[in-house]
């Protein structure tokens, strides 16, 4: 028996790489035969890639799974269940056209309440074009209890949430959010979400369909059998006030690439510390099961080094994060959850 065994093990050859992953993670990612050796083994490896400015944040992550392809995306696409995490303590998804309905649970956390009163250009709790800064100034009764305060906050950004869907659905990145909450500095949204790209020119460069794709966005044409859905969500990380955020989401195989199913997940507003955020997991066939290969680069507005150290800390906790993430999904076979 024991000689049986080790003729099947003799006969059956380790899964064969495509030949394009193991180009692209030797020369655009630098990994070394040990690392490549370390995914093949069935574990997680994840890296902290370097970048031009010291507010971004770029991590990859890598991670075979022994579900098959269609599997995985059939249970990503099923986006109410795939898209609650751990962190995660809100989700909506937008209705196409956005209705209020689909943001009727958004509630400003009680926190957020009571800095809101000295919110001013320049100088604001919450991430916010000038505009709505002096909107909410004026509109708020700002003398009302903490209750009927937060109350009218809600419903104020409930409107709002509904309104900037729409535009962006509209206009596409024109119409992505400008930020004044930092000094005398305006930040464009849409601006800093291409600085992000263009950090990781590889990603056109694989997937040149993606580029155009959110370069035309809304006028282009998504590929067939892609699915595309805008959300928003609440999460919740140690020490950080809960982050209220909006994102576009589109799943789909690239003609380019048919062996791939690819998840893009643009950022388009978030109310606290990220002025954008990319995620881009991709899954590849392997013979058997899958690469789940994860590309995340944020820019946050301000992460201080120095004694407290507030960069290395944030560091190090989004790549546990994903480490932890990869491993969740090897063993459950599903995304999210």
């Amino acid at each position: 028996m024991r000689t049986l065994l080790l003729l099947l093990q003799v006969a059956t050859p380790p899964p064969q790489r495509p030949a394009q992953l193991t180009q692209f993670l030797e020369h655009s990612i630098g990994f070394t035969a040990e690392q490549l050796a370390t995914v093949e083994r069935g574990e997680p490896v994840v890296t902290v890639l370097e970048t031009r400015d010291r507010r971004d944040v770029a991590l990859f992550g890598i991670i075979t799974t022994p579900a098959p392809r269609e599997q995985y995306v059939r249970a990503l696409r099923d986006f109410p269940t795939s898209l609650r995490t751990p962190n995660r303590t809100q989700l909506g998804i937008f209705s196409d056209p956005a209705t209020g309905s689909d943001v009727a649970a958004v509630t400003i956390n009680t926190r957020d309440v009571g800095d809101m009163k000295s919110c001013k250009p320049g100088d604001c709790v919450a991430k916010l074009p000038a505009t709505d800064m002096r909107r909410i100034h004026e509109q708020m009764n700002w003398s009302a209890p903490s209750a009927e305060l937060q109350a009218q906050l809600s419903a104020y950004a409930r409107r709002r949430l509904v309104e900037y869907v729409t535009d962006y659905r509209t206009r596409g990145d024109s119409a992505m959010a400008l930020y004044d909450d930092r000094g005398n500095l305006t930040v464009r949204s849409s601006e800093a979400f291409a600085a992000q790209l263009a950090e990781s020119p590889y990603v056109y460069q694989t997937v040149p369909s993606l580029q155009t794709y959110f370069a035309s966005y809304p006028r282009g044409a998504l590929p067939a059998g892609a699915a595309e859905i805008i959300f928003w969500s609440e999460d919740v990380l140690p020490r950080l006030r809960p982050i209220l955020s909006v994102t576009h989401l589109v799943v789909y195989t690239p003609p380019e690439l048919p062996g791939m199913t690819l998840a893009a997940a643009k950022q388009i507003y978030a109310d606290h510390y990220f002025e954008t955020a990319v995620d881009l997991t991709a899954v590849v066939d392997r013979n058997p099961g899958t690469y789940l290969v994860v590309l995340r680069r944020y820019r946050f507005d301000n992460l201080p080094g120095g004694i407290l150290n507030i960069r290395g800390r944030a560091i190090g906790a989004l790549r546990d994060q994903l480490a932890l993430d990869l491993r969740r999904q090897q063993q459950t076979g599903i995304p999210g959850r």
